[in-house]
């Protein structure tokens, strides 16, 4: 067993041996650093502002920044013009967001818009103005759409730590809506419950064979006066060819699920029109009134075509795009009693619901009220765009206060002189030389 004066010995031996190999170590670094080989200066984001100028003058080797958000467009722009004049700029961190919004008039004559935000599956997206938060929903299947009455300012995304920005842009006007099918409570009550919202409505309605009753001039399709069609039944399939080339130049179209069976329409369906089901219930509810209409379910889908309601298990609206077009395929039919004997919010739900699915396919010509492009529209995107993709190896963790990896290491040469010093005082208590 080793003696007290033997241990301390030991422990002074050990402390000249890592004094020794810090002060190697900080040799190496200060070698290193004063070598021809380029130097990777690290910085966080949080830091960027500060430093920036620095390294505008200074002309490092080369940058990465590491940051968990995507950077605002000056730094990102700043940064793209150190890259493009010959310094190499890298960037990583932990995992950002994919967010993007994008924001478009309602296509309602009542006006407001509609927000599509893109934000990852699960995670919450929280959309303000420059008034205040508006609302927040779960993303799933890669966003969340946002119907919203009235806008002040630019639209804010906001999922996680991550915030995208893009500004409404102003309709050219609401075009008319062209109604095609029966004559009968349907056509009479889609036609009332769209002018009561404010759209101007021309329709074809069929008496009997030979006898349509008219009003405006709806079989002049085109998208300078016509926003979108609505099918109700197979009579409208008289206009099929004019309706189908309506579409592919940018109008719209709405096709009820007597329609959708016509035979002409089939280079729009989102999807076979499939057998009529009877409603589950008789009632119709404040909360799920469509439950008491009944339903042609809708599928087999095609591959673009994407679910807007379903009923349980079964899809009840789908859409696709079509040309330029958009068609809204309806499963639900005799839509009528819904508003003839629903509760007291009856008709004012109806004519909402019909509006809204209109305003889905409406063509609507729009102009920009800020600038063409918004890069702050997507930031993830703009900054892959300008900066590349993020550098697997960097990670936020790799820093501390933002340190540059090529500067030689002092803590190691402070670390050896503290183990000379710890070594020499105590040669000197116990006497030694």
């Amino acid at each position: 067993m080793l003696s007290r004066a033997d241990r301390r010995l030991a422990l002074e031996r050990v402390l000249r041996a890592m004094a020794y190999l810090a002060l190697a170590g900080a040799l190496v670094s200060a070698l290193r650093a004063a070598s021809p080989e380029p130097r990777r200066t690290i910085v966080r984001a949080t830091a960027l502002a500060s430093r920036l100028p620095a390294f505008t003058r200074g002309e490092p080797d080369s940058l990465a920044i590491v940051t968990d958000t995507a950077l605002d467009a000056a730094h990102r722009d700043w940064l793209a013009a150190l890259r493009r004049a010959g310094t190499p700029v890298a960037w990583g961190g932990a995992p950002i967001p994919a967010t993007a919004v994008v924001v478009e008039p309602s296509g309602d004559p009542g006006g407001g818009a509609r927000v599509l935000a893109a934000a990852p599956g699960g995670t919450m997206a929280h959309l303000a103005d420059d008034v205040g938060p508006i609302d927040s929903a779960r993303a799933s299947g890669g966003g969340v759409t946002f119907a919203v009455p009235a806008l002040a300012g630019e639209a804010r995304l906001a999922s996680g730590a991550q915030f995208a920005r893009a500004h409404a842009v102003d309709s050219l006007g609401v075009r008319r809506v062209v109604v095609l099918g029966e004559a009968g409570w349907e056509g009479k009550f889609v036609a009332a419950a769209l002018e009561e919202r404010g759209w101007t409505v021309e329709l074809r309605l069929s008496v009997a064979p030979g006898l349509d009753v008219v009003q405006g001039t709806p079989i002049n399709l085109d998208t300078a006066g016509v926003a979108a069609v609505v099918a109700l039944d197979a009579n409208a399939a008289r206009a099929a060819d004019a309706i189908v080339a309506f579409v592919r130049r940018g109008g719209g179209v709405v096709l009820a699920p007597a329609a959708a069976k016509a035979a002409a329409f089939a280079p729009l369906l989102a999807g076979h029109a499939g057998t009529r089901l009877p409603p589950p219930v008789l009632a119709f509810t404040a909360s799920e009134p469509r439950r008491a209409l009944p339903l042609s379910p809708i599928g087999p889908l095609r591959p673009d075509a994407v679910v807007i309601e379903r009923r349980r298990d079964v899809v009840a609206v789908a859409a696709r795009r079509v040309g330029a077009g958009r068609v809204v395929q309806l499963g639900y039919d005799e839509t009528w009693r819904w508003r003839m004997t629903g509760p007291d919010d009856a008709p004012d739900a109806h004519r909402r619901w019909w509006t809204s699915l209109v305003a889905a396919a409406a063509y609507r010509a729009t102009i920009p009220t800020g600038p063409a492009v918004q890069s702050a529209d997507a930031p993830l995107a703009s900054m892959v765009a300008s900066l590349g993709p993020p550098d697997p190896t960097l990670r936020a963790a790799s820093l501390a206060n933002g340190t540059d990896t090529g500067a030689p290491a002092w803590w190691l040469f402070a670390f050896a002189l503290s183990a000379l010093f710890i070594e020499w005082a105590s040669r000197r208590l116990r006497g030694a030389a």
